[in-house]
C-alpha cells in the first residue's frame, strides 16, 4: 500500500466519530496483519462509525476496525502494533501484558573483530569501566571507574550484546559510533 495514500485516507477517517487512533503497520506486523493497510482503533465501536469509515475507503485499502477491548484480548495484535509502524492519528495505546505496562527497550549488538587490540580495549574501559591502582604516601590505592553500561543500567546479555532502556540507547550508540564498531538495533518490548 501507498503509505502518501494511507496519510490521505487517515485525514478523512480521523473526523469520523469515536475514532481514537489510526495506525498504519510496518512490516514487524506483516504476520499477523495480513494484507491489512491501516488499523483503526475506537473507544468504542458504532456501527454508523463503522460504515462511514468503510464508505470512505471504498474499496482502496485494507482495514482492520478495533475497539479497545478487543485490543487489549488480541496479544498478537498488540505486539504488531507496538513494533514498527506509524501512527497517523491520535495517541499511542499503552501496550500491556497482564496488566504490566511494557518498557521500550533496545538491545544492541556490536562486533569488535576488525578493530585493532588497543581500540578495543578503549571502547571495553568506555563500556565497562576500568579498575586503577596506584601508590600514595606508600600505600596501594585501587580505584574503580564505572562504565557507560552500569551508568546506565544496560544489561549485559553476551559477548557483544546489550539491552538496554531506549531512553539511553543513544549514549551507547554513540559510543560505539566513536570508536567505529560494527553494531546492530533490534528494538524490542520487555516486562
Amino acid at each position: 500500500m501507498d503509505f502518501k495514500a494511507a496519510v490521505k485516507l487517515a485525514k478523512e477517517i480521523k473526523q469520523v466519530k469515536g475514532v481514537l487512533s489510526i495506525f498504519y503497520p510496518g512490516a514487524a506486523a506483516s504476520k499477523t496483519l495480513k494484507n491489512i493497510d491501516l488499523v483503526v482503533v475506537y473507544s468504542n465501536k458504532i456501527e454508523s462509525s463503522l460504515k462511514n469509515v468503510d464508505s470512505l475507503t471504498t474499496g482502496k485499502l485494507q482495514l482492520k476496525q478495533i475497539s479497545l477491548d478487543e485490543l487489549e484480548n488480541d496479544p498478537e495484535l498488540k505486539a504488531a502494533m507496538s513494533g514498527e509502524g506509524v501512527l497517523l492519528h491520535g495517541k499511542a495505546v499503552d501496550v500491556t501484558a497482564e496488566g504490566v505496562k511494557l518498557k521500550s527497550r533496545m538491545i544492541l549488538t556490536y562486533d569488535t573483530t576488525q578493530m585493532n587490540q588497543n581500540e578495543r580495549n578503549k571502547l571495553n574501559r568506555a563500556l565497562y569501566g576500568g579498575i586503577s591502582t596506584y601508590k600514595k604516601d606508600g600505600e596501594r590505592i585501587v580505584k574503580e571507574y564505572p562504565g557507560l553500561v552500569e551508568r546506565v543500567q544496560a544489561q549485559k546479555l553476551g559477548k557483544g550484546v546489550l539491552m538496554v532502556d531506549r531512553f539511553n540507547s543513544s549514549m551507547i550508540i554513540q559510543t560505539l559510533k566513536s570508536f567505529k564498531a560494527k553494531y546492530r538495533e533490534i528494538p524490542v518490548w520487555t516486562y
